[in-house]
Protein backbone atom coordinates (compact mmCIF):
# COMPACT_ATOMS: atom_id res chain seq x y z
CA UNK A 1 0.00 0.00 0.00
CA UNK A 2 1.37 3.41 -0.97
CA UNK A 3 0.43 6.66 0.67
CA UNK A 4 1.71 10.16 1.18
CA UNK A 5 1.72 11.31 4.80
CA UNK A 6 3.81 13.34 7.22
CA UNK A 7 6.88 11.52 8.42
CA UNK A 8 5.96 9.11 11.14
CA UNK A 9 7.25 5.64 11.96
CA UNK A 10 4.81 2.85 11.37
CA UNK A 11 1.78 2.78 13.60
CA UNK A 12 2.43 -0.84 14.43
CA UNK A 13 1.92 -1.42 18.13
CA UNK A 14 4.88 -1.83 20.39
CA UNK A 15 6.73 1.10 18.88
CA UNK A 16 6.88 3.72 21.57
CA UNK A 17 7.25 6.71 19.28
CA UNK A 18 4.72 7.21 16.54
CA UNK A 19 4.03 10.85 15.75
CA UNK A 20 6.27 13.80 14.95
CA UNK A 21 7.01 16.87 16.99
CA UNK A 22 6.36 20.44 15.95
CA UNK A 23 3.81 21.44 13.32
CA UNK A 24 3.02 19.10 10.47
CA UNK A 25 3.96 21.77 7.97
CA UNK A 26 7.55 21.62 9.18
CA UNK A 27 7.87 17.91 8.48
CA UNK A 28 8.87 16.52 5.13
CA UNK A 29 6.19 14.63 3.23
CA UNK A 30 7.48 11.17 2.40
CA UNK A 31 5.93 8.13 0.73
CA UNK A 32 5.47 5.22 3.08
CA UNK A 33 4.67 1.54 2.74
CA UNK A 34 3.62 -0.80 5.52
CA UNK A 35 5.43 -4.10 5.77
CA UNK A 36 3.59 -6.62 3.57
CA UNK A 37 1.20 -8.82 5.59
CA UNK A 38 2.44 -7.31 8.85
CA UNK A 39 -1.11 -7.36 10.19
CA UNK A 40 -0.90 -11.16 10.05
CA UNK A 41 2.53 -12.23 11.24
CA UNK A 42 3.16 -9.45 13.79
CA UNK A 43 0.06 -10.32 15.90
CA UNK A 44 0.91 -14.01 15.58
CA UNK A 45 4.45 -13.35 16.80
CA UNK A 46 3.22 -11.29 19.74
CA UNK A 47 0.68 -13.92 20.76
CA UNK A 48 3.30 -16.69 20.53
CA UNK A 49 5.65 -14.65 22.72
CA UNK A 50 2.77 -14.08 25.15
CA UNK A 51 1.98 -17.79 25.43
CA UNK A 52 5.59 -18.92 25.85
CA UNK A 53 6.52 -16.02 28.10
CA UNK A 54 3.51 -16.40 30.37
CA UNK A 55 3.94 -20.14 30.94
CA UNK A 56 7.73 -19.99 31.16
CA UNK A 57 8.02 -17.06 33.55
CA UNK A 58 5.19 -18.30 35.79
CA UNK A 59 7.06 -21.60 36.03
CA UNK A 60 10.31 -19.78 36.91
CA UNK A 61 8.54 -17.80 39.65
CA UNK A 62 6.92 -20.99 40.96
CA UNK A 63 10.25 -22.82 41.15
CA UNK A 64 12.06 -20.03 42.95
CA UNK A 65 9.18 -19.08 45.25
CA UNK A 66 8.73 -22.65 46.54
CA UNK A 67 12.43 -23.22 47.18
CA UNK A 68 13.07 -24.09 50.81
CA UNK A 69 15.95 -22.78 52.81
CA UNK A 70 18.12 -19.71 52.16
CA UNK A 71 18.27 -18.32 48.65
CA UNK A 72 21.46 -17.50 46.80
CA UNK A 73 21.87 -13.89 45.75
CA UNK A 74 21.44 -14.70 42.08
CA UNK A 75 18.02 -16.18 42.88
CA UNK A 76 16.76 -12.76 43.95
CA UNK A 77 17.75 -11.16 40.65
CA UNK A 78 16.36 -14.04 38.58
CA UNK A 79 13.03 -13.92 40.46
CA UNK A 80 12.62 -10.18 39.94
CA UNK A 81 13.65 -10.54 36.29
CA UNK A 82 10.90 -13.12 35.81
CA UNK A 83 8.36 -10.70 37.35
CA UNK A 84 9.54 -7.96 34.96
CA UNK A 85 9.11 -10.29 31.99
CA UNK A 86 5.67 -11.29 33.24
CA UNK A 87 4.56 -7.67 33.41
CA UNK A 88 5.83 -7.16 29.88
CA UNK A 89 4.15 -10.20 28.31
CA UNK A 90 0.78 -9.38 29.86
CA UNK A 91 0.55 -6.34 27.57
CA UNK A 92 1.31 -8.28 24.38
CA UNK A 93 -2.30 -9.36 23.60
CA UNK A 94 -3.31 -5.68 23.54
CA UNK A 95 -0.57 -4.78 21.06
CA UNK A 96 -1.33 -7.89 19.02
CA UNK A 97 -4.98 -6.89 18.67
CA UNK A 98 -4.01 -3.37 17.65
CA UNK A 99 -1.54 -4.72 15.10
CA UNK A 100 -4.23 -6.91 13.56
CA UNK A 101 -6.39 -3.78 13.20
CA UNK A 102 -3.70 -1.92 11.29
CA UNK A 103 -2.49 0.08 14.28
CA UNK A 104 -5.92 1.14 15.54
CA UNK A 105 -6.18 1.00 19.34
CA UNK A 106 -9.64 -0.25 20.45
CA UNK A 107 -9.09 -0.40 24.22
CA UNK A 108 -9.39 3.24 25.26
CA UNK A 109 -6.91 5.78 26.53
CA UNK A 110 -6.60 4.32 30.02
CA UNK A 111 -5.23 0.99 28.82
CA UNK A 112 -3.08 2.82 26.27
CA UNK A 113 -1.35 4.78 29.01
CA UNK A 114 -1.14 1.82 31.39
CA UNK A 115 0.29 -0.60 28.83
CA UNK A 116 2.80 2.01 27.59
CA UNK A 117 3.88 2.68 31.18
CA UNK A 118 4.24 -1.06 31.80
CA UNK A 119 6.38 -1.54 28.71
CA UNK A 120 8.70 1.33 29.60
CA UNK A 121 9.02 0.37 33.28
CA UNK A 122 9.59 -3.37 32.76
CA UNK A 123 12.10 -2.78 29.95
CA UNK A 124 14.06 -0.47 32.25
CA UNK A 125 13.77 -2.94 35.16
CA UNK A 126 15.06 -5.76 32.96
CA UNK A 127 18.12 -3.80 31.87
CA UNK A 128 18.93 -2.69 35.41
CA UNK A 129 18.35 -6.14 36.93
CA UNK A 130 20.71 -7.69 34.41
CA UNK A 131 23.29 -5.04 35.23
CA UNK A 132 22.81 -5.85 38.92
CA UNK A 133 23.25 -9.53 38.17
CA UNK A 134 26.49 -8.84 36.31
CA UNK A 135 27.77 -6.78 39.26
CA UNK A 136 26.92 -9.65 41.60
CA UNK A 137 28.85 -12.09 39.39
CA UNK A 138 31.77 -9.66 39.24
CA UNK A 139 31.89 -9.42 43.03
CA UNK A 140 31.54 -13.19 43.40
CA UNK A 141 34.31 -14.06 40.94
CA UNK A 142 36.74 -11.12 40.93
CA UNK A 143 36.24 -9.52 44.37
CA UNK A 144 35.17 -12.53 46.40
CA UNK A 145 37.01 -11.81 49.64
CA UNK A 146 36.63 -8.03 49.49
CA UNK A 147 32.87 -8.07 48.79
CA UNK A 148 31.54 -10.26 51.59
CA UNK A 149 29.80 -7.32 53.26
CA UNK A 150 28.08 -6.35 49.99
CA UNK A 151 26.98 -9.82 48.91
CA UNK A 152 24.22 -10.36 51.46
CA UNK A 153 20.51 -11.14 50.97
CA UNK A 154 19.58 -7.76 52.43
CA UNK A 155 21.81 -5.91 49.95
CA UNK A 156 20.45 -7.94 47.02
CA UNK A 157 16.85 -7.21 48.02
CA UNK A 158 17.64 -3.52 48.53
CA UNK A 159 19.26 -3.39 45.09
CA UNK A 160 16.19 -4.95 43.44
CA UNK A 161 13.80 -2.59 45.25
CA UNK A 162 15.91 0.39 44.17
CA UNK A 163 15.88 -0.88 40.59
CA UNK A 164 12.08 -1.10 40.61
CA UNK A 165 11.83 2.44 42.01
CA UNK A 166 14.03 3.76 39.19
CA UNK A 167 12.09 1.75 36.61
CA UNK A 168 8.73 3.12 37.78
CA UNK A 169 10.09 6.66 37.58
CA UNK A 170 11.43 5.96 34.09
CA UNK A 171 7.96 4.87 32.99
CA UNK A 172 6.25 8.10 34.10
CA UNK A 173 6.94 10.02 30.84
CA UNK A 174 5.09 7.32 28.91
CA UNK A 175 2.20 7.63 31.35
CA UNK A 176 2.11 11.41 30.89
CA UNK A 177 2.73 11.79 27.16
CA UNK A 178 1.16 8.67 25.68
CA UNK A 179 -2.47 8.55 24.67
CA UNK A 180 -4.87 8.15 21.78
CA UNK A 181 -3.66 9.93 18.65
CA UNK A 182 -5.60 10.13 15.36
CA UNK A 183 -4.52 7.86 12.53
CA UNK A 184 -4.11 9.33 9.04
CA UNK A 185 -7.29 9.33 6.97
CA UNK A 186 -9.72 9.42 9.91
CA UNK A 187 -9.33 5.65 10.31
CA UNK A 188 -9.46 5.67 14.10
CA UNK A 189 -6.94 6.30 16.85
CA UNK A 190 -3.63 4.74 17.69
CA UNK A 191 -1.83 4.46 21.01
CA UNK A 192 0.88 7.03 20.40
CA UNK A 193 2.70 9.96 21.91
CA UNK A 194 1.74 13.58 22.00
CA UNK A 195 3.80 15.72 19.59
CA UNK A 196 6.29 17.18 22.04
CA UNK A 197 9.98 18.07 21.81
CA UNK A 198 10.11 17.71 25.59
CA UNK A 199 9.10 14.06 25.36
CA UNK A 200 11.63 13.42 22.56
CA UNK A 201 14.49 14.88 24.60
CA UNK A 202 13.40 13.16 27.79
CA UNK A 203 13.09 9.82 26.00
CA UNK A 204 16.59 10.19 24.59
CA UNK A 205 17.97 10.97 28.04
CA UNK A 206 16.18 8.00 29.60
CA UNK A 207 17.49 5.76 26.82
CA UNK A 208 21.04 6.73 27.76
CA UNK A 209 20.48 6.31 31.49
CA UNK A 210 18.42 3.10 31.46
CA UNK A 211 20.01 1.19 28.58
CA UNK A 212 23.40 2.56 27.55
CA UNK A 213 24.67 3.04 31.11
CA UNK A 214 23.59 -0.44 32.35
CA UNK A 215 25.07 -1.93 29.17
CA UNK A 216 28.39 -0.23 29.94
CA UNK A 217 28.34 -1.61 33.50
CA UNK A 218 27.56 -5.10 32.19
CA UNK A 219 30.36 -5.01 29.61
CA UNK A 220 32.85 -3.81 32.23
CA UNK A 221 31.90 -6.60 34.65
CA UNK A 222 32.12 -9.37 32.08
CA UNK A 223 35.42 -8.10 30.70
CA UNK A 224 36.87 -8.32 34.19
CA UNK A 225 35.28 -11.73 34.75
CA UNK A 226 36.74 -12.94 31.44
CA UNK A 227 40.22 -11.82 32.52
CA UNK A 228 39.78 -13.60 35.84
CA UNK A 229 38.73 -16.85 34.13
CA UNK A 230 42.04 -16.96 32.25
CA UNK A 231 44.11 -16.85 35.43
CA UNK A 232 44.63 -19.56 38.08
CA UNK A 233 43.10 -20.75 40.28
CA UNK A 234 40.61 -21.77 37.64
CA UNK A 235 36.91 -21.91 38.33
CA UNK A 236 35.21 -25.27 38.62
CA UNK A 237 32.94 -26.66 35.93
CA UNK A 238 29.78 -25.89 37.92
CA UNK A 239 30.78 -22.26 38.40
CA UNK A 240 31.60 -21.84 34.72
CA UNK A 241 28.23 -23.30 33.68
CA UNK A 242 26.41 -20.90 36.00
CA UNK A 243 28.26 -17.98 34.40
CA UNK A 244 27.46 -19.36 30.95
CA UNK A 245 23.70 -19.35 31.67
CA UNK A 246 23.75 -15.80 33.02
CA UNK A 247 25.93 -14.58 30.14
CA UNK A 248 23.46 -16.12 27.67
CA UNK A 249 20.60 -14.22 29.33
CA UNK A 250 22.53 -10.95 29.22
CA UNK A 251 23.60 -11.44 25.59
CA UNK A 252 20.06 -12.26 24.46
CA UNK A 253 18.68 -9.15 26.12
CA UNK A 254 21.30 -6.89 24.55
CA UNK A 255 20.90 -8.52 21.13
CA UNK A 256 17.13 -8.10 21.31
CA UNK A 257 16.98 -4.52 22.55
CA UNK A 258 20.08 -2.91 21.05
CA UNK A 259 18.67 -2.57 17.49
CA UNK A 260 15.47 -0.92 18.74
CA UNK A 261 17.36 1.35 21.13
CA UNK A 262 19.75 2.47 18.39
CA UNK A 263 16.90 3.17 15.95
CA UNK A 264 14.92 5.00 18.60
CA UNK A 265 17.92 7.20 19.32
CA UNK A 266 18.12 8.07 15.61
CA UNK A 267 14.39 8.76 15.58
CA UNK A 268 14.55 11.07 18.61
CA UNK A 269 17.46 13.01 17.11
CA UNK A 270 15.62 13.36 13.80
CA UNK A 271 12.43 14.52 15.51
CA UNK A 272 14.41 17.14 17.40
CA UNK A 273 15.87 18.39 14.11
CA UNK A 274 19.43 17.38 15.03
CA UNK A 275 19.63 14.66 12.37
CA UNK A 276 17.68 15.42 9.17
CA UNK A 277 16.75 12.32 7.17
CA UNK A 278 15.86 12.05 3.47
CA UNK A 279 12.75 10.10 2.49
CA UNK A 280 14.52 6.77 1.69
CA UNK A 281 16.06 6.74 5.17
CA UNK A 282 12.71 7.68 6.70
CA UNK A 283 11.14 4.60 5.13
CA UNK A 284 14.09 2.44 6.21
CA UNK A 285 13.74 3.79 9.76
CA UNK A 286 10.02 3.05 9.78
CA UNK A 287 10.49 -0.55 8.67
CA UNK A 288 13.50 -0.98 10.92
CA UNK A 289 11.54 0.15 13.96
CA UNK A 290 8.77 -2.32 13.15
CA UNK A 291 11.18 -5.26 12.82
CA UNK A 292 13.29 -4.22 15.82
CA UNK A 293 10.16 -3.88 17.96
CA UNK A 294 9.19 -7.47 17.15
CA UNK A 295 12.70 -8.65 18.08
CA UNK A 296 12.62 -6.74 21.36
CA UNK A 297 9.17 -7.99 22.31
CA UNK A 298 10.14 -11.62 21.72
CA UNK A 299 12.86 -11.24 24.36
CA UNK A 300 10.15 -11.32 27.04
CA UNK A 301 9.84 -15.08 26.52
CA UNK A 302 13.54 -15.80 25.93
CA UNK A 303 14.80 -16.42 29.46
CA UNK A 304 12.74 -19.56 30.21
CA UNK A 305 13.85 -20.95 26.84
CA UNK A 306 17.50 -20.30 27.79
CA UNK A 307 17.00 -22.05 31.13
CA UNK A 308 15.40 -24.98 29.30
CA UNK A 309 18.31 -25.29 26.87
CA UNK A 310 21.23 -24.72 29.25
CA UNK A 311 20.04 -25.73 32.71
CA UNK A 312 19.63 -29.45 33.33
CA UNK A 313 17.87 -28.92 36.65
CA UNK A 314 15.30 -26.64 35.01
CA UNK A 315 14.71 -29.24 32.27
CA UNK A 316 14.19 -31.95 34.86
CA UNK A 317 11.74 -29.85 36.84
CA UNK A 318 9.92 -28.75 33.71
CA UNK A 319 9.56 -32.39 32.66
CA UNK A 320 8.29 -33.38 36.09
CA UNK A 321 5.84 -30.48 36.07
CA UNK A 322 4.59 -31.44 32.61
CA UNK A 323 4.04 -34.99 33.78
CA UNK A 324 2.20 -33.82 36.90
CA UNK A 325 4.84 -34.98 39.32
CA UNK A 326 5.81 -32.46 41.98
CA UNK A 327 8.79 -33.12 44.20
CA UNK A 328 12.18 -31.89 45.08
CA UNK A 329 15.25 -33.10 43.24
CA UNK A 330 17.73 -34.87 45.45
CA UNK A 331 20.81 -34.02 43.43
CA UNK A 332 23.62 -31.91 44.75
CA UNK A 333 26.53 -30.29 43.01
CA UNK A 334 29.84 -30.15 44.83
CA UNK A 335 31.18 -26.64 45.30
CA UNK A 336 34.73 -27.68 46.27
CA UNK A 337 36.21 -26.18 43.10
CA UNK A 338 33.99 -23.09 43.11
CA UNK A 339 35.26 -19.75 44.35
CA UNK A 340 31.89 -18.73 45.71
CA UNK A 341 30.12 -21.98 46.41
CA UNK A 342 27.26 -21.47 43.93
CA UNK A 343 25.83 -24.37 41.91
CA UNK A 344 25.83 -24.65 38.17
CA UNK A 345 22.07 -24.31 38.08
CA UNK A 346 19.85 -21.37 38.88
CA UNK A 347 17.06 -23.72 39.91
CA UNK A 348 18.78 -26.51 41.81
CA UNK A 349 17.31 -27.02 45.27
CA UNK A 350 19.35 -27.00 48.41
CA UNK A 351 19.03 -30.07 50.54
Amino acid sequence: MHSIEPWSPSAWPGQWDYSGSGSLEELELCPSWDLPYGYVYIPALYLAAFAVGLMGNVFVVWLLARRRGPRRLVDTFVLHLAFADLGFVLTLPLWAAAAALGGRWPFGEGLCKLSSFTLAATRCAGALLLAGMSVDRYLAVVKLLDARSLRTPRCALAACCSIWAVALLAGLPALAYRGLQPLPGDSGSQCGEEPSDTFQGLSLLLLLLTFVLPLGVTLFCYCRISRRLRRPPHLGRARRNSLRIIFAIESTFVGSWLPLSALRAIFHLAQLGVLPLPCPLVLALRWGLTIATCLAFVNSCANPVIYLLLDRSFRSRAWRGACGSVGRLAHRVSSASSLSGDDSSVFRSRA
